[in-house]
């Protein structure tokens, strides 16, 4: 059995190794990475690598799994803060991680792996609307639009203007274009569930 020392460790590494590959992401495309370039930017020995992971396929795939793990626990949080405890919408949570971890959502969709990352945004942005729709419909009552319709509209919509304020830089802080997506998704959303038992415009 592994002792928390060993464990730490072990994380430390995973860390420092998919941190390198983010890094050379940045310099070169994903495709002409090799595993050599990435344990020499971790400064690790090849066989150490191995203890890890299976290729560099492998490590990419861990990155995300790291990136989808800590977006959970930024999401769990946020449903018990009084900032968002009333909105169908996390958003906020979804601007303000892609600013902490700029580099990675830049490293992925400039050079190779975007693909990953834009399914893995999706999917969980999806299931969070999808959960507070549910949790918010009155028993027995449907709003006139299907709830996977609308949840799958406010995710794709959402993401894509989290690729586009990336891609751009930021020009905005987290907090300005989360109203501004709330202004554009509001209307919309309303119309759809009025009167429908259960949605009101303050809680998107």
């Amino acid at each position: 059995m592994m002792t928390e020392k060993e464990d730490r460790r072990v994380r430390r590494t995973r860390r420092r190794l998919q941190r390198a590959l983010a890094e050379l992401i940045l310099e070169k495309r994903y495709e002409k990475i090799t595993v050599q370039n990435i344990i020499d930017r971790a400064d690790v020995g090849r066989s150490t690598f191995y203890a890890h992971y299976l290729d560099k396929e492998d490590l990419l795939v861990s990155s995300f799994t790291s990136w989808a793990q800590d977006l959970d626990q930024h999401l769990q949080a946020d449903n018990h803060a009084e900032e968002e405890e009333d909105h169908l919408l996390h958003s906020l949570t979804f601007f303000r991680h892609a600013d902490e971890q700029f580099d990675l959502y830049r490293a992925m969709l400039e050079g190779g792996g975007g693909e990953v990352l834009v399914e893995t945004g999706r999917e969980h942005m999806q299931a969070d609307i999808c959960r507070h729709l549910e949790a918010r419909l009155s028993p027995g009552r449907e709003p006139v639009i299907p709830v996977p319709v609308i949840a799958n509209f406010l995710a794709g919509a959402l993401w894509s203007l989290l690729m586009w304020w990336l891609a751009a830089g930021r020009p905005y802080p987290p907090e300005q274009i989360n109203k501004m997506f709330h202004t554009l998704a509001m209307s919309g959303i309303a119309a759809v569930t009025e009167g429908e038992g259960a949605i009101s415009e303050s809680m998107l």
